[in-house]
């Protein structure tokens, strides 16, 4: 059995990144039957085909899916070494990021990523994307850099760090005809109407915490996420339960007020994601570091529950 090289690894991570040969054969500068050539020794290698063509894509086997992490971590430190630099220069590099983020996420940490970049970093460019099934494989092909948010089903191959503490509120109208600056008490709560916002898990924490003390709201309307929330308890009478960091950046907006919520929905850590073939390169690391310099201290300068 003859050994992989970094070249066959490399037609492996390509087909496995762009689910085509002739894709993967463009990006290399190789002709397709070279490529399919290197494809057939690296089956034979592991006795296994490896790639499954699937109407036009090349959709990765089981054997794949297992072995594609190493390869992706060891091209990735074959690169780092190609391409050593002791510094990296926030302040002149020029490279794009592309980040993860769940709804809440971008509207609360985004703004403060922008000033920071302004500031200390003007050239470095910034590619937002929203949280989906596909996240955690496009991780792990390097699509994208870094996810940020409540992420609690990513698979193994990823290292997490913690940033804060998220929490509940509830938010209505400033012009509520019932409720003021004081207190929220739970019969008030159950009593109004509310905005239902399905957004994963926190959906869910809200309402099994709901059904476990056998408590029912009155769900006026059902949002597919928080973009938007706070235009729509402005204009109704309704209230929503929303994270705690949203409801600041709601209230610098619009025309709302903010009450402790009257239960006690658990709390849940908003964490920074990365894949392990990423873990080493410098600017990668300058990114998270970035990132936690933002955000691991809110909870220690903002308002606590």
């Amino acid at each position: 059995m003859f050994e992989l090289d970094c070249k066959l690894l490399s037609v492996f991570l390509y087909i496995y990144k762009y689910k085509s040969v002739s894709v993967a054969a463009d990006y290399l500068s190789m002709s397709q039957p070279t490529v399919s050539n290197i494809l057939n020794k690296i089956r034979q290698h592991y006795n296994d085909p490896l790639f499954l063509r699937i109407g036009n894509e090349m959709v990765p086997t089981e054997l794949s899916k297992q072995i594609f992490p190493l390869v992706s971590e060891a091209m990735s430190k074959i690169e780092i070494i190609n391409n050593f630099t002791i510094h990296f220069d926030q302040s002149t590099s020029q490279q794009q990021f592309t980040i993860a983020m769940t709804d809440v996420s971008h509207l609360v940490l985004v703004p403060k990523i922008s000033q920071y970049l302004k500031k200390y970093a003007p050239h470095i460019r910034l590619n937002v994307r929203g949280i989906t099934s596909e996240t955690s494989y496009q991780m792990a092909n390097g699509e994208i850099d870094l996810a940020i948010g409540f992420l609690p089903n990513f698979e193994n191959g990823f290292y997490q760090q913690k940033l804060f503490e998220q929490y509940y509120v509830v938010i209505a109208s400033k012009n509520h005809p019932r409720l003021s600056a004081n207190s929220l008490t739970i019969e008030q709560y159950l009593s109004e109407l509310h905005i239902d916002i399905d957004a994963g898990m926190g959906h869910y924490h809200i309402e099994n915490e709901l059904l476990s003390l056998e408590l029912k709201r009155d769900i006026l309307m059902r949002l597919p996420s928080y973009l938007g929330v706070g235009l729509v308890v402005q204009e109704t009478d309704a209230i929503a339960t929303v994270p705690y960091y949203l409801s600041e950046v709601l209230l610098s907006r619009g025309n709302l007020q903010i009450f402790d919520a009257p239960i006690t929905f658990p709390t849940y850590s908003i964490k920074q994601y990365w894949h392990m073939s990423c873990h080493h390169k410098t600017s990668h690391q300058w990114l998270r570091q970035m990132c936690y310099e933002l955000f691991s201290h809110i909870n220690e300068t903002e308002r606590v529950i």
